[in-house]
């Protein structure tokens, strides 16, 4: 017999699969742990599927406990999501909103449009996820970042999501000033160089990837694959390592010791997307924060 599947069943679910510990989720959640098990209990007969596995190591979920897990998260963030749009509605202005950036935009517009969105909404919680859309694409799904302003791999999108075009910027070969090949004019010139490049799953990257290719460089050329801006500049900065970022991010961050190449090989554009997911209205305040963005963004041309 299968019984009403109840909220707090759901929450208590989520809370052990993102805690991976009924003791951290029953800490989190209010709950003793007794309580918290019987709740998963009564799911998982609702169900009629076992959905955790105690391990020494702590919660695992079962191939049935994945599969609800996904519905799940999504069931919470848009309750979540319907509960703050309607006091949104009425006046309350406040809540949460989860966005991803890239680490362009995280070093350009997102200042700006974070400092005036401040002054408009005090009361409205930000979280800001760094990274490529690669990266994004899974919160988005699940009802975890309202949206993610990111690259495309040449305008590639899944169905389930939805991108409008923002700014679009020049990348650039970087190296030290003093670098061996300082002086290159070709792609070709710098081919036996060490590279760090992030990983080339989607967005720009991914792009890039192929017009190295084009120009005689192999995938596995890359010395350092490094996902974080700060650290690659770091070693491009001590040693002879070579990257490639948007134009002008050197500057911006005051390091006059490394060198931005013009190049008679033009590196492809970088369009950068506002990105959700389709058919779903962001909340008034995430709406907000998202027409600062397109705001600031026509200055960023």
């Amino acid at each position: 017999m299968q019984y009403p599947i109840k909220l707090h069943q759901i929450r208590a679910f989520v809370e052990v699969s993102r805690r991976g510990s009924i003791r951290a989720a029953a800490r989190e959640l209010g709950l003793s742990q007794p309580g918290l098990t019987k709740a998963i209990r009564e799911l998982e007969e609702g169900l009629g599927a076992a959905l955790l596995v105690r391990t020494s190591q702590g919660v695992t979920l079962t191939d049935s406990g994945r599969a609800f897990d996904q519905h799940a998260h999504l069931i919470i963030e848009e309750l979540r999501r319907a509960r703050e749009n309607v006091e949104q509605l009425n006046g309350v202005l406040r809540g949460q909103i989860v966005m991803g950036a890239s680490a362009t935009v995280a070093r350009t517009l997102l200042p700006q449009v974070v400092g005036r969105f401040r002054q408009e909404l005090p009361n409205v919680r930000l979280r800001v996820l760094e990274g490529q859309l690669s990266s994004m694409v899974a919160g988005l799904r699940d009802g975890e970042l309202d949206f993610s302003i990111n690259t495309l791999s040449s305008g590639v999108l899944d169905s389930d999501l939805e991108a409008l075009p923002l700014f679009s910027t020049p990348f650039v070969v970087v190296l030290r000033r003093d670098h061996p090949q300082a002086g290159a004019r070709r792609l070709k010139e710098l081919i036996d160089c060490d590279w760090v490049l992030p990983t080339a799953r989607s967005g720009y990257y991914a792009d890039l990837a192929d017009t190295l290719e084009r120009h005689g460089f192999s995938r596995d050329q890359v010395s350092v694959v490094c996902d974080s801006f700060t650290t690659s500049l770091n070693l491009i900065q001590h040693s002879d390592m070579v990257g490639v970022f948007a134009a002008q991010m050197t500057a911006q961050h005051g390091m006059g010791e490394l060198r931005e190449l013009t190049l008679d090989d033009p590196l492809p554009l970088a369009t950068f997307h506002m990105i959700k997911r389709r058919g779903v209205p962001l909340t008034p305040v995430a709406s907000r924060l998202a027409k600062l963005f397109e705001y600031e963004s026509r200055g960023a041309e």
